[in-house]
């Protein structure tokens, strides 16, 4: 009777270890250890194991088994496991109205970092240390160096607090990759929130390309996990964000075209996106002096410097001084001098 009881006792301690284990591997970020630890310890009834397992799963995208183990929490009284499965199946669904909501401008910074920067670091420094991660996930995959990017973008995302657009883009790219990584290392359910910060980053920088290319990894991720539904409305978004990408671009090829689209897009933009309704009514002076209607590019680049007299931009300065430049070539005098009494005025 004592060699059984005996034999007990060391199996509960074992079990006890590997549960331990789990949390270890659960605080590390690590799911895929954690759902091996967690497993032992689900099947022996201990605890939360199956619910902390199930959280794991879903992590991994292995959502039949997930389902399965929340099902066991639940018979074991940790009801909490059926709001997992819940989330889990609206995950997407979450992703794609916060998408939807960025390409509108509504307000999505509903985050920040727990903690400011210990030191100040240039977005140059930042891009430059993701364009060397970003080459070992494309040389050698996105495990081998997916951890790594989670320690640079815990290092440099607390300067979203202290920086400008260049900073918030540089962050979002932090963001991308570490998505992008994750679904390569088989974490789905671990990239999502990190392309929902990205496109809010992205989005706070007025930054259409990089909405465009995170909205297309995560299509990707979707078509890669059978959900090609949302993986279409993911890639319209894209398509959406990216044609106005294009036409807030210096040089167009198609000024009627960009017209049509500067048009619509500049009605979205409320009071608290002023960079981005300067740069659009920049361009739409820009396309109108581009097809001979000085009227009309007079209007909107009146409009331009009026929206931005509090505004501190380079990307926006930028877009002004090749407005003015253009209209110095068309002889649109009047235009000229807008804008330059725009710069006399800031210095």
């Amino acid at each position: 009777m004592s060699e059984r009881l005996l034999a007990q006792h060391e199996l509960d301690e074992a079990v006890e270890r590997l549960y331990r284990l789990g949390e270890t591997a659960e605080r590390a970020g690590n799911p895929r250890e954690a759902a091996v630890h967690f497993r032992v310890a689900a099947d022996q009834h201990l605890g939360d194991a199956a619910v902390r397992l199930a959280r794991a799963l879903f992590a991994l995208g292995e959502t039949e088994e997930a389902t399965r183990w929340c099902k066991v929490a639940v018979a074991d009284g940790f009801t909490e496991a059926a709001e997992l499965i819940q989330e889990n199946s609206t995950a997407r669904q979450r992703f794609l109205e916060h998408a939807a909501r960025i390409m509108v401008g509504a307000p999505t910074f509903d985050w920040l970092p727990s903690a400011a920067p210990a030191e100040r670091v240039a977005p140059e420094n930042v891009q430059a240390r993701t364009r060397a991660l970003r080459a070992l996930d494309q040389q050698y995959g996105g495990i081998a160096c997916h951890a790594s990017v989670l320690e640079h973008l815990t290092a440099v995302e607390p300067m979203i607090l202290v920086g400008d657009e260049e900073m918030w883009t540089a962050v979002a790219e932090v963001h991308e990759l570490a998505g992008w990584t994750a679904f390569d290392s088989g974490l789905p359910g671990v990239a999502l929130p990190h392309f929902e910060r990205a496109l809010t980053l992205a989005r706070q920088a007025e930054n259409e390309s990089l909405i465009a290319s995170v909205l297309t990894r995560a299509g990707r991720m979707f078509l890669h996990h059978n959900a090609p539904d949302d993986a279409l409305k993911a890639f319209q978004l894209g398509f959406v964000a990216a044609h106005n990408s294009w036409a807030d671009r210096r040089d167009l090829s198609d000024p009627s075209q960009a017209i049509a689209s500067l048009t619509t897009k500049v009605d979205t933009y409320g009071a608290e996106h002023v960079r981005a309704r300067v740069i659009a009514l920049t361009a739409l002076a820009r396309n109108h002096l581009a097809i001979g209607d000085t009227a009309a590019a007079g209007e909107f680049a009146g409009e331009a410097v009026a929206a931005a007299t509090n505004l501190r931009s380079a990307r926006a300065d930028d877009q002004l001084r090749w407005l003015a430049q253009e209209a110095r070539g068309a002889g649109a005098s009047v235009l000229v001098e807008q804008i330059s009494a725009r710069f006399a005025r800031c210095g």
